[in-house]
């Protein structure tokens, strides 16, 4: 994996987003533009706010999901030209944070993100 961290932010919730340049050369002057975004986010019971969360189901969600999980988000262009690389790179970097950072900022995110892989990771194990 190619993790060149291109930016950190400290997020209003207190989270920690780094945003990762992973493209690579796919041709003589041609590359895929793949801009990374993640959070590694710590499983903590005041990450629930007014969610009433039980000791009990807690420590069911810390035995599924172990101490953290990782939100990621990634967006690729295909086929860029050497001499527009940076450009298209900025561009969707400009994108994400316009679009996406009011929402994973907010307070409420991490616990939902938590809450979201814990039942998912809950009706997968189920299905089988």
């Amino acid at each position: 994996m190619n993790d060149k961290i291109f930016k950190t932010i400290e997020l209003e919730n207190k989270q920690r987003l780094e945003i990762c340049d992973e493209s690579r050369k796919i041709g003589a002057d041609a590359y895929v533009v793949i801009m990374k975004a993640r959070i590694q986010i710590q499983v903590q019971k005041d990450l629930f706010g007014a969610q009433e969360i039980s000791d009990i189901q807690f420590a069911d969600m810390l035995d599924i999901l172990g101490n953290d999980i990782l939100y990621e988000y990634k967006n690729e262009r295909n086929m860029i030209m050497a001499s527009e690389k940076d450009q298209v790179f900025e561009a969707l970097v400009e994108t994400f944070l316009k679009n996406m950072v009011p929402y994973i900022a907010k307070p409420i995110f991490p616990g939902k993100m938590i809450l979201k892989e814990y039942r998912e990771r809950i009706e997968k194990k189920n299905k089988y």
